[in-house]
């Protein structure tokens, strides 16, 4: 019997952002780059159609992520009602 290990690189990318977070365009620009690969050696038809797949997702995500915002804005601010600082609420505005 014997075991062979090994450590796998691969690809990866560094971003950061000053004095804020990220923007749902941000992460979910992020995210379809993890989850689509368009090849640049694929036939340009099919690299054609997933990038176009790849925009969709990439638009879809972000309309998610900014309803996961607002939702979770939401329970923010009843927290803060509910805690006696309603005057808080405004700094959630965007």
């Amino acid at each position: 019997m014997s075991v062979e290990g090994g450590v796998l690189l691969g690809n990866f990318t560094i971003r950061s952002v000053d004095n804020r977070g990220f923007t749902p365009e941000e992460i979910a620009e992020s995210a379809v780059d993890k989850i689509i690969y368009v090849g640049t050696d694929s036939h340009p038809l099919v690299r054609e159609q997933a990038q176009a797949y790849k925009d969709r997702i990439r638009v879809l995500l972000v309309a998610y992520f900014k309803e996961v915002i607002a939702s979770h804005n939401t329970t923010l601010a009843n927290r803060l009602r509910e805690a006696g600082h309603p005057e808080l609420i405004k700094l959630l505005e965007i």
